[in-house]
């Protein structure tokens, strides 16, 4: 694979007459021009905690575009990392539709990238690259060509052998993300993958995931309490409300691209961040 060859899987038709906020959205999409990569309607989860339902999602509605970066923030516990999940698989509503379905039949359709790295502590970074690929049934041989060939671009050379004791955090993540990026899915979810790193390295691996994803032309969808980062990644940025998390503000991020860490003190920038801040703060005193 080279960085940028894009596969994309197939698309299950709807298996039910779409509502009206389906259709509010299939009709923005379409007057964009923009297909949706992720379109999520409508979603709500209950838990039942001590024979009491306990609701974490009420009634969401997202969507993220074809090579589009977008970012969720909110208070803690508000549910975000429950959304991931769902669109991902691992997790199902107990209402609402993803891409216009309510089939449970979604593992594997996106690249997904959690708060840990999750690397094997046994295998080198290569063999724990490969992983996505090994279960696709990618021969191994073929699986650390692919793997090999990217790790100069992942800021990995020469690691590929080494195991990942021996490895800084910032390569760490971006050895968990070479991971996502081989499996080649159309979407990847990132839940929080820098909250362990020092300011300096964040910085520094935020400006390298910009460069990355310019390359690679998927879309994106990160979680992160980091309203700065929200920001200086993303062409849209949701707000989610205390639990039971909905979304209560879409924010367009307006600034240029491409970005650089300077931009964090220009007046438009402070502004956005302004407005965010002022969202989750109302949340979390709202909660």
């Amino acid at each position: 694979m080279s960085v940028g060859t894009i596969h994309r899987p197939a698309r299950c038709e709807l298996v039910e007459t779409p509502d009206e906020s389906e259709l509010t959205m299939a009709a923005e999409s379409a007057e964009s021009g923009i297909q949706p990569a992720i379109q999520v309607t409508g979603i709500s989860k209950r838990y039942m905690q001590n024979g009491t339902p306990l609701v974490v999602l009420e009634d969401v509605d997202f969507e993220a575009s074809d090579g589009e970066f977008v970012s969720i923030i909110g208070p803690s516990g508000c549910g975000k990392s429950t959304l991931l999940n769902i669109i991902a698989g691992l997790d199902q509503p107990s209402s609402g539709t993803i891409y216009g379905r309510t089939d449970e039949d979604r593992l594997g359709e996106v690249g997904y990238m959690q708060q840990r790295d999750l690397l094997m502590p046994w295998r080198s970074v290569l063999d724990n690259a490969i992983m996505g690929l090994e279960v696709q049934g990618v021969a191994k041989a073929e699986a650390q060509g692919r793997a090999r060939a990217l790790l100069d671009d992942f800021g990995l050379a020469g690691f590929g052998d080494e195991y990942p004791h021996t490895l800084s955090g910032g390569m760490r993540q971006r050895a968990a993300f070479l991971r996502t990026v081989l499996a080649d899915q159309e979407v990847f979810l990132l839940d929080e993958p820098f909250g362990a790193l020092d300011a300096l390295t964040r910085s520094q691996i935020q400006e390298w995931l910009l460069d990355m994803w310019g390359r690679v032309q998927k879309t994106i969808v990160l979680v992160t309490h980091d309203v700065d980062e929200a920001i200086f990644l993303s062409d849209r940025v949701y707000v989610m409300s205390s639990r039971p998390g909905r979304m209560t503000l879409v924010e367009d991020i307006d600034l240029p691209r491409p970005r650089h860490q300077d931009m964090v003190t220009q007046p438009r920038f402070v502004e956005l961040k302004a407005q965010l801040l002022t969202s989750v703060r109302g949340e979390v005193a709202g909660g």
